[in-house]
């Protein structure tokens, strides 16, 4: 983390100078504020940068509201101050020999002598600032852009942090400022240099420095983060949208966009469009785009494609470039990182010391089988959810991964992007869950350290016109704010950080909310299907209150409380379960004796209800009916479902293969199945009997495969499936945990808990349907119907 002119400084060392500031007058050193008195000016440069002018705004303002002295801020040392404290680069810093040189990534330094201190980092300016002010008049007259450097900004805070000063949460409810009266001249000499170079909280789907709120901001400011554009440039994520999402492009190049579902998807892609992957006119645009884009300054660029990426493209030059077998995290990854390694080698002709990069995501997450090794200017953007790794699987499936990349990469660079999207709002299905992981943010940080150049995180947060009664960062700021300490120093103790972070934060109540924190550390994923553990968070974070009472500390409480209300709300559906749960009767047969044909003739359907399927969200008649029927032998369960529909004419087949993530795109029917040993597995069947299936126990594993054999018949007005699933044992998963379904026949006793959807898609939109609706999306287990063989 850091390096010292004069050695190197860890947690001690801050600790040391923090006491050397409080108590350094009795030792004979000089003073900037000696009883409430100010002895320093702030100096800076005649023109100074705009980083250096905030850092400057913000010294003072700290400094005056600590000790009640008002430093007065100049170009140049006056004369009735005997100490001058310089912030930003000057003709004044450079007589006194400190420069930035050297200090990338918004590194700083701290250096003090008999009667001056400076504070400095690189305050590059880049791109068009945005003005303060817009709601704090405090702050007017002062702009930033959110890729200017803000090295000189950094080091302000973090001396004003040697005195004590946290900032855990925006505006002055996350303050925590001490009261001196004396604040001594530090004796200093120190380079500080983080550990993570990208340290970017994007602000849920929108530009890190896009908000609303002043205070929001400069809280990002005060924990030190950056925008990336010194390590990555200005394209991080889907980058070859640059290149076709125009208007122009779109009517002109209709052969550079995908073929999904019998169409040009020329605006998918949250309508930047999906491109076609062999098409040599967009190979040779981005090539270009990406050579201008270095020629004007960028250190890197993104060739990702457009998000939602999740199909192969249906051209006959894309034919056969997918890999289904990899599963929906590799299905792609070959089609996609051979694109991405074309152009990259491409550019290296020109611009060998320039990067290409890509996001490891989605349908490409995991290395290229055909790449043995990728050109040398590649690096690797590695998409995650870090909190998924509560569950040891997942984690342990991550640390593989990520050494693959490695091994792939002669670069040996790699990012992460992660997701901090935890307070959503309300109507989602993890809305209210106080979720901490504080722990496995520690330890995977300190095993990135010196491996990833940093991270871009999604982060949510609260928009104006959302008009939330609780606050998205209300759990989710000590997440951030133990990340953002940790890209600075890795080696930091955790512990120490807590438990001075619930000491100052929460003060009477520290212990309290030490063990509702602990208590969601290792639980919270529970909370969605055990209601004593909702319980357990409102007994705790109640003790919690009850132990700040109506104090500063309590309204700091009081944010969580609200936060968690929607979480409390779901109290009695959760202790319900599936009480109420819609019932089907799967009747037994002694034999499957089915031929599978898709016409549901059979002496085999005969006398069986049939279950219709209702709208998705409110649960009325959908506008193309559908219903099923089910049965069951010992070995097998067996579906007939009907689809009903006017216009047979435009039958949307996403595709005719097995295992093509193109199902999605088209007209298809689902089963959701959850037996009394294995949550859960899903089977999609498209209108040409093709199947994709998926093991959903730990993600979403495509490589499962179900062993179900689909037959489709096409009729003048419906069409219709006969889908036989084998009934595998409840032992099966773990002999053979990607085949089969494990578990045994239905009963009461043991029932099956399951759903069957259909989608109609046409053109964009979408039709769907359940036969438990599920108010949202296809994947909410929770509302599955439960299903008992008799």
């Amino acid at each position: 983390m850091k390096s010292g002119i004069c050695g190197c400084m860890g947690a001690v060392g801050m600790f040391l100078i923090a006491v050397s500031l409080i108590a350094g007058i009795a030792c004979g050193q000089t003073a900037i504020v000696e009883d409430g008195q100010g002895r320093a000016d702030i100096v800076i440069a005649e023109k100074p940068t705009r980083g250096a002018k905030l850092a400057a705004a913000e010294l003072q303002y700290f400094i005056e509201k600590i000790s009640g002295a008002k430093l007065p801020i100049l170009s140049g040392p006056g004369n009735a101050a005997p100490v001058h404290i310089y912030v930003g680069a000057s003709s004044h810093t450079k007589r006194l020999g400190v420069s930035d040189e050297g200090l990338k990534y918004d590194a700083f330094k701290m250096v003090s002598g008999d009667n001056w201190f400076v504070l400095l980092g690189r305050d590059v300016e880049l791109g068009n600032p945005t003005p303060f002010g817009r709601n704090n008049g405090r702050y007017k007259g002062y702009s930033l852009s959110k890729d200017d450097g803000r090295g000189s900004l950094n080091a302000v805070y973090a001396f004003l942090r040697t005195l004590g000063c946290r900032w855990y949460f925006p505006g002055e409810i996350g303050e925590i400022l001490p009261k001196l009266e004396t604040v001594a001249l530090p004796q200093v000499n120190e380079t500080v240099r983080p550990d993570f170079a990208m340290r970017h909280m994007y602000q849920y789907y929108n530009v890190f420095y896009n908000t609303h709120d002043d205070e929001e901001l400069l809280w990002q400011f005060r924990l030190g983060f950056n925008s990336g554009r010194e390590v990555m440039g200005t394209t991080v994520g889907h980058g070859i949208n640059a290149v076709h999402r125009s208007a122009e492009v779109k009517k002109n190049h209709p052969e550079w966009f995908a073929i999904w579902g019998g169409e040009r998807a020329i605006n998918a892609g949250h309508g930047a469009g999906a491109p076609c992957l062999s098409s040599e006119g967009l190979f040779k645009a981005n090539v270009e785009y990406v050579r201008s884009m270095f020629d004007r300054g960028e250190p890197m660029i993104s060739v990702a494609p457009c998000d939602g990426y999740g199909s192969l493209c249906q051209c006959e030059l894309c034919k056969g470039k997918d890999t289904p077998d990899r599963g929906w995290n590799g299905v792609l990854s070959d089609y996609v990182w051979d694109y991405v390694n074309r152009v990259a080698a491409e550019v290296y002709k020109t611009h060998p010391d320039k990067k290409i990069t890509c996001i490891a995501y989605s349908t490409y997450l995991l290395p290229p089988l055909k790449i043995e090794k990728l050109s040398p200017n590649v690096v690797i953007i590695l998409c995650r959810w870090r909190s998924d790794f509560i569950n040891p699987v997942v984690h342990e499936r991550y640390k593989k991964l990520l050494n693959s990349w490695l091994e792939k990469a002669p670069s040996k660079q790699v990012f992460i992007w992660d997701y901090y999207l935890h307070g959503r709002p309300e109507g989602s299905r993890y809305a209210g869950i106080p979720v901490y992981f504080t722990r496995i943010i520690d330890e995977d940080l300190k095993s990135l350290k010196g491996i990833s150049g940093g991270e871009f995180i999604e982060c949510i947060r609260n928009w104006p016109a959302d008009n939330r009664p609780w606050h998205a960062l209300a759990c989710n700021h000590l997440n951030v704010y133990v990340t953002a300490r940790l890209w600075w120093d890795a080696d930091q103790d955790l512990d120490a950080l807590l438990e001075e972070y619930y000491k100052n934060f929460y003060g009477p109540a520290a212990e309290e909310m030490k063990a509702f924190v602990d208590y969601s550390e290792t639980n919270w994923p529970r909370s969605l299907k055990d209601a004593t553990v909702i319980d357990r968070f409102v007994e705790l974070l109640g003790a919690a209150q009850a132990a700040a009472g109506d104090t500063i500390y309590g309204k700091r409480i009081d944010m969580i409380s609200k936060f968690i209300q929607p979480m409390i709300a779901r109290r009695a559906e959760v202790d319900k379960g599936r009480d109420d749960a819609p019932v089907a009767i799967a009747a037994r047969r002694e034999k499957a004796d089915i031929t599978l044909d898709g016409k549901l003739d059979e002496n085999f359907w005969d006398g069986l209800e049939s279950y219709p399927l209702r709208e998705i969200r409110r649960g009325g008649e959908p506008e193309s009916t559908s219903s099923f029927k089910v049965a069951c032998t010992d070995n097998f369960l067996c579906f007939g479902i009907r689809c009903e529909d006017a216009d047979m004419a435009n039958l949307n087949i996403g595709t005719t293969r097995n295992e093509d993530p193109n199902i999605w795109n088209g007209d298809e029917v689902e089963l959701m199945l959850e037996t009394a040993t294995h949550a859960y597995y899903q089977i999609a069947i498209s209108p040409a009997a093709a199947i994709v299936d998926a093991d959903w126990k730990h993600e979403f594993n495509t490589v499962w495969s179900s062993n179900a054999e689909a037959a489709v018949h096409i009729g003048e007005d419906f069409w219709s499936v006969e889908v036989r699933v084998p009934i595998a044992g409840e032992g099966q998963e773990r002999v053979e945990p990607n085949q089969g379904v494990s578990g045994n026949v239905p009963s009461e006793e043991d029932p099956w808990f399951f759903n069957v959807y259909r989608q109609r898609a046409r053109g964009n939109a979408r039709e769907l349907s359940a036969f438990s609706p599920t108010g949202s999306n296809f994947l909410q287990p929770d509302k599955f119907g439960k299903l008992i063989a008799k």
